[in-house]
């Protein structure tokens, strides 16, 4: 009976973590427009400060273990940890990934004792507190409900060009909590709700029509660059020998050598050649060049007469710090631009939080990096082309390709290695979430990656199949974009979507404390 009573009580919480978790990529979004309906109900009516956290830490929970579940596989593989040590690896993040969720019903709870909120504004400002706290929560992989939109591949997706995919996801919470309003309110004012629904659903045709004529305005090109785009599919093992022990170096140049060489003569037309984050498995800073490896690279590259864009490791020599970079060298081997380095680490994978204030953390947790941080999104010059790199995780954030863009880039360039991560989960939410980009900034974005997925965007939204995953590959990707493209709207608000959210919610909230307080 127990049993019974407990799973009457969290039912609703149960079912939005089934709903989103099963709706977010590489799902089909069923259930996007009415996943949250079960949880903003069961907080609504719940009144007791504990029942309301630990419902809606169980929709996170469960969404976590549906829509990540692939962390068990990268914490086995990468920190090299037996499955059932890597399940409690899971397990935990699962605990408290996105404490959002509960910390947004708390809230919500707590407004509602002290301001006296209204019944009908409750929906709406459970609303706002879930958005306002999940943009300042700090998520290692920051996603949201607006990213299954371009897997869908709606034309709304180019409306994000006004409002960014989070404005996507600011929309499709709103909905949620629109239908509740519409269905409870259905028979008392009919007219009225007619009118909500047609509202509703008038913004979504609205978007998807000035999406049609953006994407036709972003068809118009007037360049192109055809890349090569270099899969080398390095297992794990050998990254780590090379990078620790300075094994199979020579196996791995050979490699991305062998595949390029045969892709350069199926592809002579080739202006750029890409290999993908980490492919030179040295140091390849100026200091270095005398090294063998390092002048093996130049001569190929005066061989095949070609520009190339690798990743590599930079060694700072006064401090010894190490940096995940990207270099672009001429046709003669020579730096085209200075290198960029990686900005945005990866938490637990490129450096241990709080590692420097307790050093002794690191010694704990020797298999994670410690790299240094780059000073900051830096474009790259290469020949007649303005290149936004992008290594990595930090595709995710639109902040960073926004200052890409308004320095001048006229195609994003992602370096990536996902080969961490298992398949099929995170090599698609990464792929799209980066694909996004693209979208929001009006710039084509190519991808060059280990494993898979290799592929591209351009800026009309038109994807290239990707290639496939786990074999050696060269694949040309032609790029055409806009020589010189245009700011976007959303480029000038990117990464300030949080400051909108939480003014909304503290005038919105601030107005019903100031009424109380006259009553």
């Amino acid at each position: 009976m127990k049993i019974k009573n407990w799973f009457k009580l969290y039912s609703l919480p149960l079912l939005s973590g089934f709903l989103i978790g099963t709706s977010y990529i590489p799902f089909p979004p069923w259930a996007l427009f009415f996943c949250l309906i079960p949880l903003f109900l069961f907080v609504e009516k719940t009144e007791s400060l504990k029942k309301v956290f630990f419902g809606a830490w169980m929709t996170q929970y469960i969404l976590n273990l549906i829509g990540f579940h692939w962390i068990a596989h990268t914490a086995a593989e990468f920190g090299h940890l037996h499955w059932t040590l890597s399940t409690l690896v899971l397990l935990a993040y699962c605990s408290f990934a996105h404490l959002q969720f509960p910390l947004s019903a708390l809230l919500f709870v707590w407004l509602k004792k002290k301001a006296k909120l209204p019944e009908y504004s409750h929906l709406w400002i459970i609303a706002l507190c879930f958005l306002t706290v999940d943009s300042i929560w700090p998520m290692i992989f920051r996603w949201h409900l607006g990213y299954p939109w371009i897997w869908a591949g709606v034309p709304a997706i180019h409306f994000t060009e006004f409002i960014g995919f989070i404005g996507l996801h600011v929309y499709t919470v709103f909905f949620n909590v629109t239908l509740i309003y519409i269905w409870r309110h259905r028979k008392e004012n009919r007219k009225k709700m007619k009118l909500a629904t047609g509202a509703l659903f008038s913004i979504l045709i609205f978007m998807n029509i000035v999406g049609i004529v953006r994407k036709e305005h972003w068809s118009k090109t007037d360049a192109e660059v055809k890349f090569l785009m270099v899969q080398g599919n390095i297992g794990n093992v050998e990254k780590v020998a090379a990078e620790v022990q300075g094994d199979f170096i020579g196996h791995i140049t050979d490699t991305y050598y062998n595949i390029t060489r045969e892709g350069l003569a199926k592809y002579p037309d080739t202006e750029i050649v890409v290999w993908p984050e980490t492919a030179f498995p040295e140091y390849l800073n100026t200091y270095y060049h005398r090294r063998t490896t390092v002048r093996r690279l130049k001569d190929f590259l005066r061989e095949q007469n070609v520009y190339l864009m690798t990743g590599a490791y930079t060694r700072d020599r006064q401090t010894k710090q190490i940096f995940n970079s990207l270099y672009s060298l001429k046709p003669n081997g020579d730096f085209a631009d200075e290198a960029y380095h990686k900005t945005i680490l990866l938490a637990f994978g490129e450096y241990l939080p709080l590692g420097n204030v307790f050093p002794e953390l690191k010694k704990m947790v020797p298999f994670v990096s410690d790299f240094g941080r780059g000073k900051g999104p830096t474009n790259l010059e290469v020949g007649q082309w303005n290149f936004g790199p992008q290594i990595c995780y930090e595709g995710l954030f639109p902040s960073f390709s926004a200052s890409l863009a308004h320095q001048g880039a006229e195609i994003l360039v992602n370096i990536t290695n996902d080969s961490w991560f298992g398949y099929p989960f995170e090599p698609y939410q990464h792929l799209y979430m980066t694909f996004a980009r693209a979208l929001e900034f009006g710039r084509p974005l190519v991808r060059g990656t280990n494993t898979g997925l290799t592929t591209g965007i351009l800026a009309d939204g038109t994807i290239i199949p990707p290639g496939p995953r786990n074999t050696e590959l060269a694949k040309q990707v032609v790029v055409k974009y806009k020589k010189n493209p245009p700011q976007t709207l959303y480029s000038y608000f990117a990464g300030y979507w949080f400051l909108i959210l939480n003014l909304s919610l503290l005038i919105t909230v601030g107005s019903y404390f100031v009424r109380s307080r006259k009553h």
